[in-house]
């Protein structure tokens, strides 16, 4: 399965990877590095996926898409 996320550096110089559906809500972790970013969010979406009492699948493939994050 593959999920859009954001991912951004903040001030601090973390990285900030965000998923937003309406099966999962709203996921947003934060990491030292863009890739421990990405493997965090992914481990975060797994759990929940998991979680979900609506399905028997196993999420060991999940994919996560970066996407560029919008300017305002």
């Amino acid at each position: 399965m593959k999920y859009a996320c954001t991912l951004e550096k903040r001030g601090d110089g973390r990285f900030r990877a965000r998923h937003q559906s309406a099966s999962l809500g709203v996921v947003e972790v934060t990491a030292a590095t863009q890739a421990e970013a990405v493997d965090k969010l992914k481990n975060e979406l797994r759990y929940r996926l998991e979680l979900c009492p609506c399905t028997g699948d196993q999420f060991q493939h999940l994919d996560v898409e970066v996407v560029p994050v919008r300017s305002s």
